[in-house]
């Protein structure tokens, strides 16, 4: 395992050939020579993970014209890998993995609620024909040159820290037969004895678990949780957290200090950040990191942070202060719990290891959810669960005023919302 190195450092990140595929999609429909299709052609540049969210993503479909597999993205790395090392000595090179299958997926919500079942043997497929496999695989001494990084179970363990007892009657009986904790546990113990994969575990983001309570709810019970994965109880087994996966919220507030009391509770803002003073990602790993050394963590925690659709960008963008937060917050959705194809939204500052210098902690911003596959499905009819395991949830209809209409099921490539992603990105897309 990877623990005491930042894993991105130096390295060159994972180009998934599957993602450029869907962007010729989108670019057959734009103009040739439009402003659209030069924001398409600088969009082909962007490293995004690969998300293994069902146990057939482990083979893929290739063969017959589909999705690539674990072992074809892994060999398609390689010749990345050897495509920038030349006749020299290999770089490094750095592929992001999302595993996400555990049984009773998302608990609070309905969009990706998965295909395993606990109650119809979900466990035992879980460990034995999804982390047994994506295990066994990235340990085989052909990809030991590569740096495998797995982000863990994205909402999984975040949903027991805030969920239950809390009207989420899917997700308390999760907890009361610790579905999530047996299968984190099990991929945590499993995937650290692979000598090349460092693994981040899903921490939510500031508008979930950053009041104070939530974060110390998060702190003693990742402990916990880590320890038990281990006879040793160690911490260091993985590197650190992944903060703002699949999500929208800003990295900095430019416009005024999260902690400043008098700001935040000002106005019409206790509605919106509804007295919780961690209003930003940067803000967020900033106090976890802290909190979570003070409690015993390494002093190499580190973080991650999904910036594939958090910056905010375009005319709507506030560009300066104002006397009231609603008017210079620059995260300009109704609620901050709105997560489903939410308008107005844009690409992020783009991929890049060691970001910061003035925060060590911070190993890297990745894409982790590929801008352009879809939250949820906008389809109210879309009741019953399909293949996927996945359904319509009233967070990506017109419940919360935030979601764009017209959307496909959750990780299926959605054209309109990609261009908006594109034409709203900040920095703005060169």
């Amino acid at each position: 395992m990877i623990s005491t190195g930042n894993p991105y450092a130096d390295a060159t990140m994972y180009l998934d050939p599957d993602y450029a595929a869907k962007i010729k999609v989108s670019q057959a429909r734009v103009t040739a020579g439009s402003t659209d299709a030069a924001l398409l052609q600088a969009a082909g540049k962007f490293p995004t993970a690969v998300w293994l969210d069902r146990i057939a993503a482990i083979d893929g479909a290739r063969a017959t014209g589909g999705a690539m597999g674990l072992v074809d993205h892994l060999d398609a790395a390689l010749v990345q890998q050897r495509a920038i090392s030349g006749t020299g000595a290999l770089k490094p090179l750095a592929i992001t993995l999302v595993v996400y299958d555990l049984p009773d997926r998302d608990c609070a919500a309905f969009a990706s609620n998965g295909e395993l079942s606990s109650a119809q043997n979900g466990m035992s497929l879980y460990k034995t024909q999804y982390i047994d496999r994506i295990a066994e695989i990235v340990a085989r001494p052909a990809y030991a040159g590569l740096r495998v990084v797995a982000v863990i179970e994205p909402d999984s363990y975040p949903n027991m820290l805030t969920n239950v007892g809390n009207g989420k009657p899917a997700c308390d009986a999760v907890d009361a037969k610790k579905v999530y904790v047996e299968g984190i546990q099990y991929t945590l113990n499993k995937l650290s004895g692979v000598k090349n994969v460092a693994m981040y575990l899903d921490i939510a983001h500031s508008g979930w678990l950053g009041w104070n309570d939530n974060r110390a709810k998060a702190i003693a019970g990742f402990k916990t949780l880590i320890q038990g994965a281990t006879t040793s109880g160690r911490l260091d087994i993985v590197r650190g957290f992944a903060s703002n996966t699949a999500n929208y919220t800003p990295l900095d507030e430019p416009f005024f200090n999260s902690f400043d009391d008098t700001i935040v509770d000002s106005g019409r803002t206790t509605q919106f950040y509804q007295w919780n003073r961690v209003v930003d990602e940067l803000s967020y790993v900033d106090t976890l990191r802290k909190e979570f050394v003070a409690a015993g963590f390494p002093q190499s925690l580190s973080f991650i942070v999904d910036t594939s659709r958090n910056g905010w960008g375009g005319a709507k963008r506030p560009t300066a202060a104002a006397a009231d937060v609603d008017d210079m917050r620059i995260d300009r959705r109704a609620h901050r719990g709105n997560w489903c194809n939410v308008k107005d939204t844009g690409i992020g500052e783009r991929p890049r290891a060691n970001p910061d210098n003035s925060r060590p902690h911070l190993d890297a911003f990745v894409f982790v959810k590929p801008p352009g596959d879809s939250d949820g499905t906008s389809d109210t009819s879309a009741n019953t669960p399909n293949a996927e395991g996945k359904r319509y949830d009233e967070m990506c209809g017109t419940k919360t005023g935030d979601a764009l209409t017209g959307a496909p099921h959750a990780g299926q490539w959605f054209h309109d919302q990609f261009m908006m992603l594109l034409r709203n990105a900040y920095p703005a897309l060169k």
